[in-house]
């Protein structure tokens, strides 16, 4: 690892692109939201929109979230959706059948830190940053091969979205 674990940077046009296209989606997500009268679209929009996020971090934006400078937005982002959270969660009319629909946004900023814990384990036991496993056994952006403890930390990760996203 050439950085130190944390460090503030200058973002990059990777996370320039996806900070803006992620408000507009918020934003159209919202307006489309507030304006449905139909509570299953509602619940839909609600549910995907906290999963699609917390999946977005891992997959798509694990590279980007090492700088603290984006990291500090996502965690804004966080607040955000706990705020929302609050917000929605005693609407009986977005209630699921295995929970409500908003519990997800309550969970935005527990996967930011739990993502920070297994970079620093990652970093310990490999001496590497966390990477996301890919079919092709290689990382996207590091292109390095993954290990099994990148597996592990994986499947702790996405096993503590879907675990948090179904417990009220």
């Amino acid at each position: 690892m050439a950085q130190p674990i944390f460090y503030f940077d200058k973002l990059k046009t990777w996370d320039k692109v996806t900070i803006a296209l992620y408000v507009l989606l918020s934003a159209g997500l919202y307006y489309y939201f507030d304006n449905t009268t139909n509570t299953k679209t509602q619940r839909d929009i609600l549910f995907g929109y906290a999963f699609s996020t917390q999946i977005f971090f891992y997959f798509f934006n694990y590279e980007s979230l090492r700088n603290l400078s984006v990291y500090t937005f996502w965690v804004a982002i966080g607040f955000i959706h706990l705020y929302l959270y609050f917000q929605l969660k005693d609407n009986q009319a977005l209630l699921n059948v295995r929970g409500h629909s908003a519990t997800g946004l309550r969970n935005t900023l527990v996967l930011l830190l739990l993502f920070q814990v297994l970079r620093f384990i990652s970093a310990r036991t490999q001496g590497q940053e966390l990477v996301c496993p890919s079919k092709s056994r290689t990382d996207l952006f590091d292109d390095r091969q993954i290990t099994f403890i990148d597996f592990i930390l994986f499947v702790i990760y996405i096993g503590s979205t879907l675990i948090l996203l179904f417990y009220d």
